[in-house]
């Protein structure tokens, strides 16, 4: 399938799109390279909150760049070092880390794809982003440089939103879940969509899943469209799930994280593993793929 690039203004926002027959996904390099579209041409779903109605779309500059309550809260970015504040050593780490409101260096690739580049101010790392699109799957390729003569820990989090539809449903063989706090609970159940809460109780909530055998998830919709990721486990054993039910900022959506371990903060991690630690001068690649597609016999195909 040939992939094609564009190019528009949304407001005062440049918005780069890479299409083909069955994907478009479009990026904002000015909001810290944040995907702000990710569509099926196919069945013509929106997969990111935030973008669609046009007349309800949030994108926007941060009013305060250490509070990412202040920003859009949509698409899709990446939390680093860390994906809630906290401090490490003498080094105090932003809420959803550095990047979501960083420019990244950006670049259109002439074959069809976008980089990015950020380099970290409250730690020595280098991170980089290409994305690519073949037939039906976005891939995501990474690589993360430790740019210090000494170890340095990270916690990296895939950090999407997803649009919320009634009858969704993550798809997932585990039987059981941990809290922020490390407690075991069991899995709520898949179809995350009919989660009710108390009177009372906040309407919204974060558990993790891991660690997996298998870095995939899907999730699946009422009419058989799919999305799936997959992701290496070896290095991400761990996903954290979130569901918002009108309690962030009034919105409804929810996420699958893939990430390094099952805190929040980086300063949990007490004793970093191999997983969280970075020796002096090393760079980690990894790639993690999106599909989109449906069961047989399902509208999309049809």
């Amino acid at each position: 399938m040939a992939v094609r690039h564009t190019r528009k203004f949304v407001g005062d926002f440049v918005i780069h799109t890479l299409a083909n027959d069955a994907i478009a996904l479009s990026i904002t390099p000015e909001l810290g390279g944040r995907i702000v579209s990710l569509r099926d041409r196919v069945s013509r779903r929106e997969w990111l909150d935030g973008w669609a109605p046009a007349s309800k779309r949030r994108i926007w500059q941060p009013t305060d760049p250490a509070n990412y309550e202040t920003g859009p809260g949509a698409g899709i970015d990446e939390c680093l070092p860390t994906v809630l504040p906290c401090k490490v050593g003498r080094k105090s780490l932003p809420d959803h880390g550095e990047l979501w409101n960083q420019p990244p260096e950006f670049e259109v690739d002439p074959k069809g794809g976008f980089y990015c580049c950020w380099n970290l101010e409250s730690l020595p790392l280098g991170f980089e982003r290409r994305i690519s699109l073949a037939n039906n799957v976005v891939r995501f390729d990474y690589r993360i440089e430790n740019r210090a003569d000494t170890p340095t820990p990270f916690l990296w989090a895939w950090h999407p939103l997803f649009t919320w539809k009634r009858g969704d449903q993550i798809r997932t063989n585990e039987k059981t879940c941990l809290s922020p706090g490390g407690e075991v609970l069991p899995w709520p159940g898949n179809d995350l969509s009919r989660a009710l809460f108390p009177q009372g109780a906040t309407p919204a909530a974060k558990v993790f899943l891991g660690p997996l055998p298998k870095g995939r998830a899907d999730i699946q919709a009422s009419n058989g469209e799919r999305l799936s990721l997959a992701w290496p486990s070896t290095l991400f054993p761990y996903a954290g799930i979130w569901i918002s039910r009108g309690f962030w900022k009034g919105l409804h959506h929810w996420a699958i994280e893939p990430t390094n371990a099952p805190v929040d903060h980086l300063s949990d991690i007490l004793e970093p593993s191999p997983l969280s630690l970075l020796a002096p001068r090393e760079v980690r690649e990894w790639t993690l793929r999106l599909k989109l597609s449906a069961e047989p016999g399902s509208a999309r195909q049809r």
